[in-house]
């Protein structure tokens, strides 16, 4: 829900996106983003196509080939948001503040499931399960959806990092459910997640944080 994560970016400006490795399986992602970078994979099939990044947030988004960032039958989402504070409890509230924004759009057919509290490559992690069983048309000529999706929240040095798999469908009376088996092998792919300090003057692929184990 692009529209929805957006509000929470200010004085967005475009940027372009850096060319990512490739390989059989699909790509390795590393972009820096507020004096980190953050690593993971995009599946073979995928393609960035959109990213934007502000004083105190950063999104990059991928879709299937021959998709675009407004008509996606799947999307993968990388986002960083600074906070100041740097509470560790930050992640379970910016959880619930995308839950909030589902619930909005799909008040009788929103399901949400958090895993709690995990650890990911030595940083505090969260990964939650969201969905919609009918999202309404938000423009003329747009057709009702289902709209479900598994979000990893990582504790960062500026704040926090998400890595989000979106899934639309036809539009469905009964709230979501989680499927295993659809799922877990999809947040396997993405893995690993990977956080690390910037190198002064190193240039992509940011080798110094791929190597490490």
């Amino acid at each position: 829900m692009k529209a929805k994560v957006a509000v929470l970016f200010v004085a967005m400006a475009a940027l372009a996106v850096a060319l990512p490795a490739r390989s059989q399986d699909g790509m390795t992602m590393t972009t820096p983003v507020f004096g980190q970078i953050v690593s993971y994979q995009l599946p073979a099939g995928f393609q960035p196509i959109y990213e934007e990044a502000g004083t105190d947030g950063y999104i990059q988004e991928a879709v299937p080939a021959g998709e675009t960032v407004n008509d996606w039958s799947q999307m993968i989402t990388m986002t960083g948001i600074k906070d100041a504070k740097g509470q560790a409890d930050m992640l379970e509230g910016a959880a619930q503040v995308l839950a909030g924004h589902f619930q909005q759009a799909c008040a009788e057919t929103f399901t949400g499931t958090s895993f709690g509290a995990t650890e990911i490559n030595g940083l505090a992690g969260l990964v939650v399960f969201l969905g919609c069983g009918t999202v309404a048309p938000s423009e003329e000529g747009q057709e009702a959806r289902s709209e479900t999706a598994v979000i990893v929240y990582v504790k960062s040095a500026f704040g926090y990092v998400t890595v989000q798999w979106a899934e639309r469908g036809p539009p469905v009376a009964a709230r979501p459910e989680y499927d295993i088996d659809t799922w877990k092998p999809r947040l396997a792919q993405l893995l690993p997640i990977r956080l690390c300090d910037a190198v002064a003057g190193e240039e992509p692929p940011y080798l110094s944080c791929n190597a490490k184990p």
